[in-house]
């Protein structure tokens, strides 16, 4: 996350707020396609596929998306995701 940060100059509270505005998150619960969030992150924020991949993790485990792996869980976790 802290890569991301530098990079974009975003927190990691700004894609939680750009993609409740964008639409993609409603009532705590992401509504969009992977695809579509994808999509946004990689042509609005300029992401690499790798980064827009993880913002949408970390998007996934803030609305405790109960489709989120073990595996990916634990991933996030060690590199950087707090809760």
């Amino acid at each position: 996350m802290d890569n991301i940060q530098i990079r974009t100059g975003k927190t990691p509270e700004d894609p939680w707020k750009l993609a409740n505005d964008k639409g993609f998150i409603k009532n705590g619960k992401i509504v969009a396609k992977h695809a579509d969030m994808l999509k946004w992150l990689k042509s609005d924020i300029r992401l690499g596929h790798v980064h827009a991949n993880f913002i949408i993790l970390y998007l996934r485990l803030r609305t405790n998306d109960l489709k989120v792996s073990e595996q990916s869980r634990e991933c996030a976790y060690s590199t950087g995701y707090k809760n």
